[in-house]
């Protein structure tokens, strides 16, 4: 099988392995699109390694993506106490030079500046926090993905729908204490999807395939 990506270049691109987006430099059109984390339980016979190194990959990769959103918050905060000071000293620098013009600037001057450097300040807020968003969207995603996986069977007491035992289930013990959390993302985006607003829950969700249907 070959792929399209670009040769002797450093990119990030998805793993056809655990889905990821990881870091490659692939030689040749022919290179496995698959990352070295994966390549270590390549084969059948090392599904089950294959599945714990996912989920703690997956779960890694939560983690780092909870703390760009949280920097990502805070670095928007630090940016509108920075612009509120700089629109404080332009306006009074427009004040001075009104001053000296004798009246030739009328009083809507500051406001316009103003107006200008507060919708800039928003307009990029707003895609700081629509790309966190997303990603955190992507993540939440994943973990669904593996709650489907691994979680108590119905049927069996005590057991996980993998086949194993509850307590035998590496996932889902790693799971266990981000299903609240999930469970609140996956309500919140079905009521985002009724309303027909964007919503973040993957293609294959039962609430999204009921609604294409």
């Amino acid at each position: 099988m070959t792929h399209s990506y670009p040769l002797y270049v450093a990119i990030r691109a998805q793993c056809f392995c655990c889905q990821a987006l990881q870091p490659f430099t692939f030689t040749s059109a022919t290179d496995q699109v698959v990352c070295a984390v994966c390549r270590h339980h390549l084969g059948d016979d090392k599904a089950e390694r294959r599945d714990s190194e996912h989920v703690q990959l997956w779960l890694a990769q939560y983690a780092d993506l909870q703390e760009v959103h949280r920097k990502g918050i805070e670095k928007a905060t630090a940016d509108a106490t920075e612009a509120g000071a700089t629109i404080l000293t332009l306006t009074g620098q427009v004040d001075e030079l009104r001053g000296l013009v004798a009246g030739r600037f009328d009083r809507t001057v500051s406001g316009e500046i103003r107006a200008v450097l507060e919708n800039d300040l928003v307009k990029r807020a707003e895609r700081r926090g629509m790309l966190a968003l997303r990603q955190l969207d992507w993540a939440m995603a994943v973990i669904w993905r593996l709650g489907t996986l691994h979680h108590d069977d119905p049927a069996r007491s005590g057991s996980c729908v993998c086949g194993r035992t509850v307590t035998a289930c590496a996932e889902g013990r790693a799971l266990d204490p981000q299903r609240q959390a999930v469970a609140d993302w996956e309500k919140k985006n079905l009521a985002l999807l009724a309303a027909g607003q964007r919503h973040g829950l993957p293609a294959d969700h039962p609430g999204v395939a009921d609604g294409i249907r």
